[in-house]
């Protein structure tokens, strides 16, 4: 057995705040990559900019005195050729790897074969004098540097970074919830007043929901509802035109049939009297039925208490002209417990008469079955002519179809069931609660 799962709905205002906090992920992700890329280029911007312009003052001062000693500080060495640079820096680099007035980077400590504090990180940039010479000025960091004011500062400023990501953070909630809070409202509003759109409040003016496109959907919402409303009130002038039209020439012929009952009428006629008859109160249910299923909220009838056998077996006593000149029987097993329910007689009978009527004219030869189980009643039509090879099901016409109006009405129960021979089986239950419970008489002794 397949089981059916209804599709999950998203409001839109859970929508909006879903894909602003994407966003908002996605920004803080991408902000922390370049805030690290530019924190670590900047750091390097800085030492060369410091190691261009030691290498600027000394051409300076070399053009004045030529016997100036080479620049030399904390850490920071000069060198005029590749072969002075010490061996650990010249063990993992060529003098190829070296560009005059661009800083070489190089970390040891990544070639080690174990963290060591010996493994030093070096800055070397190349510089070419005024007279043609080349120097090369290497700074030199050390494990033992980090307590030095560069690096306190720089871890300073690194830890700067987490209250203004968490202010970042704040801002972008805010932004969040003040442009949930304008993209939802409208939409909210314009759901409210959708639910609250009725034929009584259609002269109304439209609201202003503050988007074009809301608006649009607002005002086609509200000339469908009219087009409705219009098309509503239409039906409901035909109905009461039709309900006078119609009921007069069948109430003409229901007066004359009574007439003509009380003259003295033949066999022939007797029997062409009684097919009128018949013709005319069948004509006069399904105006009724078509009238009451018309209008909304009208009741059908005053609540009576029946008892369902005897019911059916009238039904079926009027209806059983229908199996004249057919093959066909009708049996009906009725409940072992005489079951009376309170309900529109008007409502039972139509529904009844149009399964036994369906039932007696969908069958050509064959057997109409009727069984009453409780309140439960099933009509089933058994097919004889098909010998097998009947395949089209059978068509369910006006009358199942008023059937399946009235029992929506009415909240009753009403299951259909194609047979393979081409029959149908129809099973009607008004329901328990119509059920009345006779207590048991008490016998005397």
């Amino acid at each position: 057995m397949s089981t059916c799962y209804a599709p999950k709905t998203r409001s839109f205002s859970r929508f909006v705040r879903n894909y602003v906090l994407l966003g908002l992920v996605i920004t803080l992700v991408l902000y922390t990559v370049v805030v690290n890329f530019y924190m670590l280029y900047g750091k390097w911007m800085v030492a060369s900019f410091q190691l261009q312009v030691i290498a600027e003052q000394y051409d300076t001062e070399l053009a004045e005195n030529p016997e100036a000693p080479l620049p030399k500080g904390f850490n920071i060495e000069t060198f005029t050729g590749f072969d002075q640079l010490p061996a650990e820096l010249r063990a993992h680099a060529t003098p190829d790897d070296l560009e005059i007035g661009e800083l070489f980077y190089i970390n040891t400590d990544k070639y080690a074969a174990e963290e060591n504090p010996e493994n030093p990180v070096f800055l070397v940039f190349p510089y070419q004098l005024r007279n043609g010479d080349d120097i090369l000025i290497l700074q030199t960091y050390h494990a033992g540097d980090e307590d030095s004011i560069y690096f306190v500062r720089l871890h300073k400023l690194a830890l700067l970074s987490i209250p203004f990501a968490m202010a970042v953070v704040g801002i972008f909630a805010w932004f969040l919830w003040v442009i949930g809070k304008r993209l939802t409202k409208p939409s909210e509003n314009l759901q409210n007043w959708a639910n609250n759109l009725t034929a009584d409040n259609l002269r109304e003016p439209i609201p202003d929901f503050g988007f074009e496109e809301l608006n649009d959907v607002a005002h086609e919402l509200h000339r469908s509802v009219d087009q409705i409303d219009k098309f509503v009130a239409r039906e409901r002038e035909f109905l009461r035109q039709a309900s006078h039209e119609l009921r007069t020439p069948v109430t003409i012929v229901s007066g004359n049939v009574e007439l003509l009952e009380k003259s003295p009428l033949n066999a022939t006629q007797a029997r062409v009297m009684a097919r009128i008859k018949r013709a005319n109160r069948n004509m006069q249910q399904l105006l009724e039925t078509l009238l009451w299923l018309g209008r909304d909220n009208a009741p059908l009838g005053q609540t009576e208490t029946i008892n369902i056998s005897a019911f059916i077996e009238q039904e079926i006593s009027d209806l059983s002209y229908l199996m004249e000149g057919k093959h066909v029987s009708c049996a009906f097993e009725p409940d072992s417990r005489e079951t009376e329910i309170a309900t529109s007689r008007a409502a039972l009978m139509i529904v009844v008469s149009n399964l036994i009527r369906n039932a007696f004219q969908h069958t050509p030869k064959g057997e109409v079955k009727i069984t009453l189980s409780g309140t439960q009643i099933c009509v089933e039509n058994a097919i004889l002519t098909c010998n097998g090879q009947c395949t089209m099901p059978q068509g369910e016409g006006i009358g199942l179809q008023l059937v399946r109006r009235i029992c929506e009405r009415l909240d009753w129960t009403c299951t259909l069931t194609h047979l393979p021979n081409g029959g149908m089986s129809v099973c009607l239950d008004p329901g328990a609660e119509t059920r009345i419970e006779r207590k048991p008489e008490l016998v005397e002794n």
